[in-house]
């Protein structure tokens, strides 16, 4: 252990210092230690906190997710603890550090730079042998870290949940145990001035109870996050503003408070007025004032949305010719950084660039570019988020992260239920999980081949993805290039056969085409004629019957003449008989004794009756040969 020593005047007049940060809200970010003088609203809970920790050695802070425990650790009980306890006399150092990746590693690291070594191997690889003695390592570290009775030493946690799936991955549990054992050590006896604070999401308490020990200690020791209240939303909202020159309207702050109280609603908040004041600034008044109808019309969510759509767009150059494949890097990236887990929720998924870049297919520098987009100040959509000044290039196996998940949830080209990228990946997964399944079979028979249909689309699918990718949802990539490529000759080889087979048919379709055209040519060649000679029988039958008319016409005109002709005979003779009677009627003069007697009536009258008779005949005679003239046209008649 180092010589005793008090810690010097300017160490605690630093304590104490108050810099205001670039800006009044952060962001979507949680805030940083040194953010402390423009964190509001929290006051009761961080002390609330630092009371329990100084009392035990050891809080397990827990919430929802959004509801700002990070941000009350970082920027509320760590540097008060810096600043009241340096009031006694004592000495606080602080550090955080992270699971993901490796814990042990991140811990290391964490507290060399506390003496600024954090680049200094030997340091590093000296704390991580400390902490590798598991249930010993709480006494290894005091003895490499505390300098005397005024030192004092609080580790945070951030994010603890990672390590659960940290201890999932290849590798991973053993580490897993050996932190968790040196945490419940911890709890139970800590070395003096050794502090350690753990915040998690509470939907993980239930995971604790896989290790040792663990879950008695957090219940011992843990601090649910309550709800902030309206009146300290508010003043969240309007306090930092005065210490930059600025205002927001009571009526704007409490639309925003009532906001904030839902889910995501902190960190939304937070985004919403950083965008605001930015827009404000760029006015150039010194001056400024946030009124109720600054309030964004499309919500926090669809602003937060907007803005990721906006950064995407600045990294996503212009297809130059119609048609092009689109630039799908931030897609593919996000879907990378992010998982769903088996009870459904939405969660980061860290991982070094190296990796991202391999699993995308991108260049590294692309991928690069594209991080430092999001990860840029004033966005910090994505970590380790870039602050003021330059910033050195990220190294391949630098972990890139989701800065924080209501950007999973709010941005809609993300988190959109039916087509959004985490559903895409998601179903993805489960497509390559049945296509290893497939390929299990079908390495157990030659014939359990794809569909022709799915031979195509899975073929298609394949071109976006790469073995790197595959590893993420059990590998076998080689397996699986074996079955579709197996399955896609299987098809062109049906495909080959059914043209065959169609063009077999085909010959025999026009075959039977040109058959049955001359039959229907011969067909109605036969009609034809049999209609030609249809139409001759008619005509002849027509002109016979036209014929035989003519000749029944001529016969009976014959017939009528010779009638007529003999009652004209008979006409002539009877009326010189009647003539002859009229000349001996009663009175005539004549020789008298020579003359002949008068005739009889009754004879008079006989013969007028004949005479009658023979008129009647002769008007019927001459009718019947009028009407048995032959016609002078036969067309008339059939």
């Amino acid at each position: 252990m180092n010589a005793p020593a008090r810690p010097a005047a300017d160490e605690a007049d630093a304590a104490f210092t108050v810099v205001l940060p670039a800006r009044p809200y952060p962001g979507l970010r949680p805030y940083d230690e040194a953010e402390w003088p423009i964190f509001f609203g929290r006051e009761r809970m961080v002390d609330a906190v630092v009371s329990r920790l100084v009392a035990s050695h050891f809080v397990v802070v827990h919430g929802d997710s959004g509801s700002g425990k990070s941000s009350l650790i970082r920027a509320g009980v760590l540097p008060r603890l810096s600043q009241e306890q340096a009031r006694g006399g004592a000495r606080w150092r602080t550090c955080i550090a992270l699971p993901r990746g490796g814990p042990l590693r991140n811990i290391a690291t964490a507290l060399a730079r506390l003496d600024g070594r954090g680049d200094d191997a030997e340091q590093v690889l000296a704390l991580r042998r400390a902490l590798n003695l598991g249930r010993r390592a709480p006494a290894a570290l005091a003895g490499l870290m505390l300098r005397d009775e005024h030192d004092h030493l609080c580790l945070l946690v951030d994010q603890f949940e990672e390590l659960f799936e940290f201890a999932r991955s290849a590798g991973g549990a053993g580490e897993a145990r050996l932190l968790t054992d040196a945490l419940v050590a911890l709890a139970e006896a800590p070395p003096r001035g050794l502090y350690l604070v753990l915040t998690m999401r509470s939907e993980f308490l239930g995971a604790c109870a896989r290790f040792t020990g663990l879950a008695e200690a957090v219940n011992a020791q843990q601090y649910l996050l309550p709800p902030m209240s309206a009146a300290d939303l508010v003043r969240a909202v309007r306090e930092p503003a005065p210490l930059f020159d600025g205002e927001v309207a009571p009526a704007l702050a409490e639309r925003l408070a009532a906001d904030a109280a839902g889910i995501d609603g902190l960190p939304l908040v937070q985004h919403a007025l950083m965008l605001l004041h930015r827009a404000k600034a760029a006015q150039g008044s010194a001056a400024w004032r946030l009124d109720a109808e600054d309030y964004p019309a499309q919500g926090l969510a669809g602003l937060l949305s907007d803005h990721a759509d906006a950064v995407t767009a600045s990294v996503s150059p212009a297809s130059a010719a119609a048609g092009a494949e689109p630039d799908r890097v931030v897609e593919d990236l996000l879907r990378a950084l992010t998982t769903t887990n088996a009870e459904g929720h939405a969660l980061r998924r860290p991982q070094p660039l190296g990796r991202l870049a391999a699993v995308t297919g991108a260049p590294a520098q692309r991928v690069r570019e594209v991080v430092d987009a999001f990860r840029a100040d004033g966005v910090s959509f994505m970590t380790p988020r870039c602050q003021d000044g330059a910033e050195p290039v990220l190294a391949d196996d630098a972990v890139v992260d989701i800065g924080h998940e209501s950007l999973i949830r709010c941005w809609r080209v993300l988190a959109d239920p039916e087509d959004g990228w985490l559903v895409r990946e998601f179903q993805n997964g489960l497509v390559w999980r049945s296509l290893l399944v497939q390929a299990d079979s079908f390495e157990r028979d030659a014939g359990n081949l794809l569909s022709p249909a799915t031979a195509g689309e899975r073929s298609r699918w394949m071109l976006r993805r790469n073995p790197d990718w595959a590893e993420r949802y059990g590998g076998g990539w080689p397996r699986v290039q074996a079955l579709v490529a197996a399955s896609v000759k299987h098809r062109d080889e049906l495909d080959r056969l059914r043209a065959s087979e169609m063009a077999a048919r085909a010959g025999e379709q026009r075959a039977r085409e040109r058959y049955l055209t001359a039959i229907g040519a011969l067909g109605g060649a036969i009609l034809l004629m049999a209609f030609a000679g249809w139409q001759w029988l008619q005509a002849n039958d027509a002109r016979d019957q036209a014929l035989a008319a003519s000749q029944f016409a001529e016969a009976q005109r014959q017939r009528a003449e010779v009638l007529l002709e003999s009652t004209r005979a008979s006409t002539d003779e009877l009326s010189r008989s009647l003539e002859a009677l009229r000349a001996q009627r009663p009175g005539a003069v004549g020789d008298g004794a020579g003359a002949a007697a008068p005739p009889a009536p009754q004879a008079v009258q006989e013969t007028y009756r004949k005479l009658n008779g023979v008129a009647n005949d002769l008007r019927r005679a001459q009718a019947q040969a009028d009407s048995a003239r032959p016609p002078t046209d036969f067309s008339a008649k059939k």
